[in-house]
Parts: C-alpha cells; structure tokens; sequence
C-alpha cells in the first residue's frame, strides 16, 4: 500500500523531559485511511501526532511524508493538524474569519476561502455563530470550528488530537460521518481518542504507551437518603444573547444535595460550563440565583474543562496541594489525600515531583481534578473532568468523585450519558432537545 506518512522507529518527548516518551514507533498512514491512535493518558499520543506533523523535533528515528504532499518544502504541506486544546488554536476575532484562516495561508484565493468556510459552516451547524467570536464559544463549538477550518483547506492528511472530546452525541455522529464522506474520497485521517465509538468509526486501531490499570468492578453508589439539600438553585430565562448564558426557554429550580452527584448534560452551547462557574460565582449571568442554606462554610471550588488555563505552579506536587492547605487542611493530611488519589489513578511512583508543563492533556486534567477532591468545599464543580481520559483513567476518577461526593455536593458537566449513569448522578438536561440523547434521563428540568 502506498504510504502518504511514514514513522520509522521514533523516539520523540516533550521539550525539556528527561526521557523519551514516544519509544520505537513505527507506522504508516495510506490514501483514503482512517486511523484511530489511542492509549493511556501521558502514553504520548499527543508527542507522537506533533512529530507526525513537524511541530516537534524526534530524538530518533525518522517521519517520512510523501513528497507530492509539499513535504519537500518546495510548498504547503497538504497536512492539517487539530490541537488538543482548541481554544489554543483559535486566532481570529469571528467564526467566519476562522474557517477560512488555514485556506488563505496555504494559498487559497479570497472567493475560495469564504465558499469553502460557508460550505463546512453549513455541514457543521456553525450558520448561525458566523459572526461570533470563536472564543466565547463552548469548547464543544470551538471543536468544530477548528475541524471545519482544517477541512476547509483541503489537506490530504488529517492529524485530530481529541477533536472529539467535547462533542455533545449529535455533534459527533454528525463529524464522523462528514469524516467518513472526507475519507471516502481519499482524505487520509489520523484521529487521536479515548471514545470507543470514534475508535469503531475508523478503520483500525494503533495503541501508544504501556496498557492502563484495568477498570476494576465499578461499585455502584445511589443516594436515596441524601438529607436536607444545602442550597436552592434557579436559572432564569433571558432573551438578549450577548454575553454567557445558560440557553432555556422556562425556568430551572433544583436544589443542591447535601451530598451525591448532579450531572448536567445537554448539546454543545447549552450553558453547562456557565452554570457551573456561576454557581462558583465566577461570573454574573444575571440568569442564575443561589439560595444558600448555611451562610458558612467553604466557598465553592471549580474545576475548569481547560486544565492549563488553571495550573500555575512549577511542580505537580505544590498544584495538587495548593487549594486544600489555602483551606485549611494541614500539608500532611492533604499529600496523604493526593498521594492515595493518585495511586488509584494509576500515577503513583515519583509522578508528584514531574514538571507540570510537562504533563499531557489527560494528565493535566487529572492533577486539576484530583487537587479540587482533596480540598474543602460546599460544592465542587466538574467542568468535563473525563473529557480525553483513557477507559482506565475514567472509570477510576468516577469512583474517586463518588467517594468524595458522600461528603457533600459535586455538580458535573459531561457529554458522557453513560459515565454520568455510572456516577449514579441525577440528571439536568440543559438545551433545546436535550432529552433525546439522554437515554438515562431521570431528572427532567427543562
């Protein structure tokens, strides 16, 4: 088969590690191939896929790209790349101007560029927000921005990293099949992820890094009996657009639980991530009233979806402690917590004194969320806290947050039906349509 991207024994890491985190890994990419490449969080899928496509140096080894692709610097190189974190790749001041970006740098004419971004704004759903800034969207939304922008440029090779892991159901099923169409007409795909339904979308599979811990039995925990709630929560309507806002129609009461898990679902652009850090008063919606039962007590604590936009001290260790001793849980107490946390996610050894500039995507996630379930609040707020984490990973954080969440309330935004089931979270669906991709559904509220 002709290979249009070939990797021969690389050995790559990220800048400044002491060792290789991508060890001998050889693959080939053919016309017309979708490739799933999955694997444990901090594997190096992530340093793999910037090799692949020229934005990080291997130490070893060598990456090959067919030379009618432009690899031979004689022009553009017909390969796109997704970063993980989209808001990191978002440039311009609307989503119009952000479709069209990449096909105007590799030379497409002005006409071109604005058919091809209004073209994949339709495939996307994306009409509507064509004059929004891309960077008051959802992360969600800003995912498909960034994979229209890459398709918009007509690139032979597609490298994804997690460009799926926002996704609302609907939102994804509509990607992968444009992704299907764009590879059954020669696109060559190379799609990072932890989703088993977007790895059973391509057409084989490549693991990168050692096998993660397995799952273990998932010790079911309901919480009939969960007492007097702590707080009453009401989100109002609000007809003007500009701004954050949750999107609903009607009112929404709920009462925060003294303890178990709330899980608010709902598609791409609902609001769950402003309801979240409107609860944590973080922001004014003027949509959002709390009504607190006990005027003491821990403020609310939350945990962004964008780990880096959070972590800001040198070593892994300081982060993970830094919020529970600013609370008033004593250094010993609060390493213990973490140390054990961690051990049961699978990053034990000397994985506290890492850098955390370091760390991938996953393993960023996971410091942040550890360190906000060791230390002290009257509710802990998860802005998609499994987002991109291998199966491993995942099904031991639920555990982790269902354990914490006997102690007091923890609400959790996630595109997840089945890990929020398996929380044994009640529901809120936020958004227009919600409840038909919400086939656990126990809480309708809007």
């Amino acid at each position: 088969m002709t290979s249009l991207l070939t990797a021969s024994e690389v050995w790559a890491a990220p800048p400044g590690a002491s060792g290789a985190v991508v060890r001998g890994v050889s693959l080939r990419l053919g016309p017309g191939e979708w490739v799933a490449l999955s694997g444990p969080n901090g594997g190096g899928k992530t340093t793999l896929a910037l090799a692949l496509a020229g934005l990080r140096p291997i130490r070893s080894g060598r990456i090959t790209l067919d030379p009618a692709l432009g690899g031979d610097g004689r022009g553009p190189r017909r390969l796109a790349m997704i970063l993980q974190d989209p808001s990191a790749q978002l440039f311009t001041g609307s989503v119009r101007e952000e479709l069209a970006y990449t096909a105007r740098n590799v030379g497409s004419s002005e006409e071109d560029a604005a058919g091809e971004a209004g073209r994949w704004a339709a495939r996307l759903g994306l009409e509507n927000e064509l004059d929004r800034d891309p960077h008051t969207l959802s992360a969600g939304r800003q995912q498909l921005v960034l994979i229209g922008a890459a398709l918009a440029s007509s690139p032979a090779i597609l490298i994804a990293d997690e460009s799926g892991s926002h996704l609302d159901p609907d939102a994804r099923e509509r990607v992968l099949g444009l992704i299907r169409a764009q590879v059954s007409q020669g696109l060559s795909v190379l799609w990072l992820t932890q989703s088993a339904r977007e790895i059973a979308a391509a057409d084989r599979l490549i693991w990168v890094g050692e096998p993660a811990p397995p799952p273990g039995p998932a010790a079911f925990v309901e919480f009939r009996e969960r007492g007097a709630g702590v707080a009453r929560v009401r989100v109002e309507p609000r007809a003007r657009a500009e701004g954050p806002l949750v999107r609903t129609a009607h009112p929404i009461d709920f009462e925060l639980p003294s303890r178990g898990v709330l899980a608010l679902l709902g598609p791409n652009g609902a609001g769950k991530s402003v309801l979240l850090a409107s609860l944590c008063g973080l922001i004014e919606t003027g949509q959002v009233t709390v009504e607190w039962r006990a005027a003491e007590g821990p403020p609310p604590l939350f945990v962004s979806q964008y780990p880096e936009s959070q972590i800001f001290e040198e070593l892994i260790r300081d982060e993970l402690l830094y919020a529970a001793r600013k609370r008033g849980v004593s250094p010993g107490d609060a390493e213990a917590s973490a140390l054990s946390a961690l051990e049961r996610l699978g990053l034990s050894g000397g994985w506290p004194l890492r850098r955390s500039w370091d760390l991938s995507s996953g393993e960023r996630r996971m410091t942040q969320v550890v360190a906000g379930l060791i230390a002290p609040s009257r509710l802990l707020a998860l802005d998609e806290p499994s987002a991109g984490l291998d199966p491993g990973r995942s099904a031991a954080l639920s555990r982790l947050i269902r354990e914490r969440s006997q102690g007091g309330p923890i609400l959790v935004a996630t595109q997840d039906p089945a890990w929020a089931e398996g929380l044994g979270a009640e529901v809120i669906a936020l958004g227009e349509g919600a409840e038909k991709w919400l086939p656990s559904l126990s809480k309708k509220t809007d």
